[in-house]
């Protein structure tokens, strides 16, 4: 908070926490005061009703709103093997002769060889 926010957090008497306006809340949570009243409607922000027009709130308020509206980072811990992809589609292609490095020529050769061996 800045130093101005830290100035308005208390009203006349030390016991007494200053009282927002809804532009103050908007400004401090980023957010404009429209929201800020349909927070309240919705039950998310608390208020102090002054009157039936005027809402005002305290530091504690908003407070607890920012932190009902923060959520931890979960990780999983208990897994942490790195991901792997899928095998590919086609199966080993190695006993084809694909990517093996030895040409159908030299394949048919070899197959030749091993024929009249029978």
């Amino acid at each position: 908070m800045s130093t101005a926010s830290q100035q308005k957090e208390y009203a006349v008497d030390e016991r007494l926490p200053a009282l927002w306006q809804a532009s103050d809340v908007a400004q401090i949570l980023g957010i404009s005061v429209k929201t800020v009243h349909r927070l309240v409607r919705e039950g998310k922000l608390a208020c102090v009703q002054v009157t039936t027009r005027e809402r005002r709130f305290t530091y504690q308020q908003v407070e607890d709103y920012i932190r009902s509206q923060s959520t931890a980072i979960r990780v999983d811990k208990t897994d942490l093997r790195p991901v792997q992809s899928p095998p590919k589609k086609g199966g080993d292609r190695r006993g084809r002769g694909e990517r093996t490095g030895v040409s159908k020529a030299c394949q048919l050769d070899q197959l030749r060889e091993e024929m009249r061996q029978w």
